[in-house]
């Protein structure tokens, strides 16, 4: 990921590429054990599950590393949402952070969370009513 390759191509030319990985479109279930964060907790950022409406910086690589090292497993569960006692696979990628890679998969969890889970419920009970 750090070395170019060189390659040739179907219209004859030879090329530099080096190789990366994209976007993980995946559901919540798959970036909880992904990104190894606590269920319940954001993938994507640093806020407090109770306060997920707030500004809050982006996770990254380096700062989970930093606090899995000053810090007993108990306490980044509690207080920061990370599993300490296993890695992302990308940890040793040179240029990729499994953070900035997750990316929202809107079916589960905009389409679905809200129409299905949020409107099914709320008709259910207004009909019972």
């Amino acid at each position: 990921m750090t070395k170019p390759t060189v390659m040739w191509f179907s219209d004859g030319h030879y090329c530099h590429v080096i190789f990366g990985l994209g976007p993980s479109i995946t559901n919540y279930e798959e970036q909880v054990l992904l990104a190894c964060i606590v269920r319940g907790w954001c993938a994507k950022c640093l806020a407090m599950r109770q306060e997920l409406n707030t500004d809050a910086l982006y996770q990254r690589h380096e700062h989970a590393e930093v606090l899995i090292e000053e810090f007993d497993l108990k306490t980044l569960q509690d207080a920061y949402g990370i599993v300490g006692d296993t890695i992302p696979f990308t940890s040793s990628f040179p240029c990729a952070d499994i953070y900035r890679l997750i990316a929202c998969d809107i079916l589960h969890q905009i389409i679905k969370g809200t129409f299905k889970d949020h409107l099914v419920k709320w008709v259910e009970s207004y009909l019972k009513t």
